[in-house]
């Protein structure tokens, strides 16, 4: 019988963490800045490491995803396209996050794509 792993005790599961967006190090409501395989004795697991293995995660939360929002017609800010994959704009809420998915930080810069072309921040 195969057994599940429990995942590990770390900062980067931690309610308590979160993540410095410069250089990915936890800031810990406890401890300050620490690294994010550093646990302590009060880690409480975040309910969104809990429930992943439940949840789809679509294109439009992955950080590779460029929302375009010159073209966005409804005001919903989910047209755009992945920067490693597509040429082609589509709807990121619809789509199913393809095996490179990287959850996008909560303080993210936005960023439009020009009709040039190119990415600029907004």
């Amino acid at each position: 019988m195969i057994q599940k792993k429990d995942p590990a005790r770390i900062c980067a599961n931690c309610v308590k963490g979160s993540v410095v967006a410069v250089n990915n190090d936890i800031l810990c409501s406890i401890n300050g800045i620490v690294t994010p395989d550093y646990s302590c004795g009060k880690h409480r697991f975040s309910p969104e490491i809990i429930s992943y293995r439940n949840k789809s995660n679509k294109c439009i939360e992955c950080k590779h995803f460029i929302i375009n929002y010159e073209k966005d017609v409804n005001g919903n800010h989910e047209i755009g396209l992945c920067q490693l994959f597509s040429v082609r704009e589509f709807n990121g809420s619809e789509k199913n996050a393809c095996s490179k998915f990287v959850k996008k930080p909560l303080g993210e810069v936005k960023t439009k794509v020009n009709p040039i072309g190119k990415i600029a921040d907004i």
